[in-house]
């Protein structure tokens, strides 16, 4: 079923939704739920969530949830979008590499929090409509790659943070030989009972990693193939 259509018929079946919910609301919201980062709230409070989302949900734009964009992909829930920054202990010099653009609004985030972000789209769609989005925001410190995330970035970039917006059984390799000793990397994890959990990896040095599991979460999948053909 079209992702689109069938949230429509959540919306309607479900009545805890409120409209119009503004920007303050969600900020209230999110402070409730535990992130009191000032500075990730504060590119939360700059960075105008309705930009990145289908027209037709603009009224939800400030709900805590989850909303289709193009291509049978998500824009992820504010709170686990934040959760998953903060986790990663950004500073401003630090470089940060992003899989999944999606429309962009978690790049927007980052590029304010950090001193560049270099993101990987494999829907030319969605690489397209994000640096669309970009470019009205005037953000200036991303740089793009259309292409399979699995890949990872340049072999000689070697980046502060890793964040993976899709659930996979495990990091591709390519990625965390792009991490720096002492960088992290979050992503959702496929689980065999076909659960996701969202698991935080620091990087000792090239041969040791410490994980942690934080909690259930539900991405879509990442995509595997080396090819883009089914991607566009």
């Amino acid at each position: 079923m079209n992702l689109i259509r069938e949230f429509q018929k959540k919306i309607i079946q479900n009545q805890k939704f409120t409209f119009n919910k503004n920007k303050h609301e969600l900020i209230v919201e999110l402070k409730k739920k535990g992130i009191i980062n000032n500075n990730i709230l504060e590119a939360i409070k700059k960075i105008p969530r309705e930009l990145f989302v289908n027209k037709k949900f603009a009224k939800l734009s400030y709900e805590n949830i989850p909303l289709p964009v193009a291509c049978q992909q998500t824009i992820s829930q504010p709170y686990v979008v934040a959760f998953m920054i903060d986790c990663l202990k950004l500073k401003s010099t630090h470089k940060v590499l992003e899989i999944g653009t999606g429309t962009g609004y978690q790049t927007a985030l980052l590029a304010l929090l950090c001193k560049h972000v270099c993101t990987i789209e494999i829907f030319s769609k969605l690489y397209n409509q994000a640096k669309i989005n970009h470019d009205k925001l005037k953000l200036a410190n991303i740089s793009y790659m259309f292409g399979n995330g699995v890949n990872g970035w340049n072999e000689r970039d070697l980046f502060d943070g890793i964040i993976i917006s899709a659930a996979t059984a495990l990091p591709p390799t390519k990625l965390l030989k792009n991490l720096k000793n002492g960088g992290k990397i979050i992503f959702p994890k496929k689980c065999p009972d076909e659960t996701q959990k969202l698991i935080l990896i620091k990087k000792i040095n090239k041969t040791k990693y410490k994980y942690k599991t934080l909690f259930d979460v539900k991405f879509v999948s990442l995509l595997e193939t080396n090819t883009l053909e089914s991607a566009m």
